[in-house]
């Protein structure tokens, strides 16, 4: 369905091959151009350098939504700045969501040209036949770009998890560098045997939390070695 809606919450794609200086010009000439419009309308203008919100019906721009905030969180996690980077570059995710955009552009402009080609009332056999193929081959293209937005979403969980992990094994340890002074205050109060083993006790935490960072970190780089594109790319 061609949906109409306004395209301000989700962000123009520029293409990564082009310079961060034209690239930014575009993408704040295209915010420009569509605030406060509706869409779909077709893109005419650089076309090989932007993508337009507005060009985009309105599954597909939630579709890019969804590719843009996954990267959001991938790339702003600090899990990612420390230590994925490695795995997969921010190069590579900004061309799987040119790759998206574009996918998703000319998905809607083949769902407009069905409605402009064939205007409602009854099909005869022969033109059910051909919109039954036409929207068949839309419906692959969608789901095969929704299932490399899904992968970004996936590793995105990851990150998010990875991060959490790290919170968690950087309070701990802050946490378990005053051991001594509970173990001193235990000392002092009372010589009471199982409270001395609960605080020695938050070491070992401590070390398990480490260990849980560790294999989510793990977990999230698997994730991000499944997105690098090939080297022909």
């Amino acid at each position: 369905m061609v949906g109409d809606a306004g395209a301000w919450s989700v962000e123009p794609v520029a293409n990564p091959s082009v310079r961060e200086a034209r690239r930014r010009r575009l993408i704040r000439m295209t915010k420009e151009q569509i605030a406060g419009r509706t869409g779909p309308l077709r893109q005419v203008r650089y076309r090989d350098q932007v993508v337009s919100p507005l060009a985009l019906e309105l599954e597909c721009r939630n579709l890019l939504q969804r590719a843009q905030r996954a990267i959001a969180t991938i790339v702003t996690s600090g899990v990612y700045a420390g230590d994925l980077r490695g795995a997969v570059e921010e190069l590579v995710l900004r061309q799987h969501e040119w790759d998206i955009a574009v996918a998703l552009r000319e998905i809607t402009e083949l769902l407009l040209d069905l409605v402009s080609s064939y205007g409602g009332g009854t099909a005869g056999p022969m033109t059910a036949t051909v919109l039954l193929s036409q929207n068949r081959a839309i419906s692959i293209a969608r789901d095969a770009t929704t299932a490399r937005v899904l992968a970004l979403e996936l590793l995105a969980a990851q990150v998010a998890a990875a991060e959490a992990a790290r919170r968690d094994w950087e309070t701990a340890h802050r946490m378990a560098a005053n051991n001594d002074k509970y173990l001193d205050l235990v000392a002092r109060t009372a010589a009471d045997q199982q409270a001395t083993v609960e605080i020695t006790g938050i070491a070992e935490q401590t070390a398990e939390a480490a260990q849980a960072f560790r294999e989510t970190l793990q977990r999230a780089t698997l994730a991000a070695e499944a997105l690098a594109l090939p080297e022909s790319r």
